[in-house]
């Protein structure tokens, strides 16, 4: 799932597991603006397993929302 929030652009991913399960992923892009001179790149490790691929989406998407928020705090 890609999406922009704000002054973002958002990667989400699951990534499915021999084990069955689906690892969260959020990449977060922040382009250059008055503040910063280069593109930044943020990733979030593995956030979690969950039983769907859905749920991994949904959790790296809320995750990444509170992070942007919170960067631009």
């Amino acid at each position: 799932m890609r999406f922009d929030y704000k002054t973002f652009h958002i990667d989400c991913t699951a990534h499915h597991d021999q084990d069955g399960s689906y690892y969260a992923h959020a990449k977060i892009t922040h382009l250059p603006d008055e503040h910063t001179a280069h593109v930044e790149v943020f990733e979030s490790g593995e956030l979690d397993s969950f039983a769907s691929e859905s749920d991994a989406i949904h959790c790296a998407r809320a995750w990444a929302i509170e992070w942007c928020d919170e960067a631009l705090a």
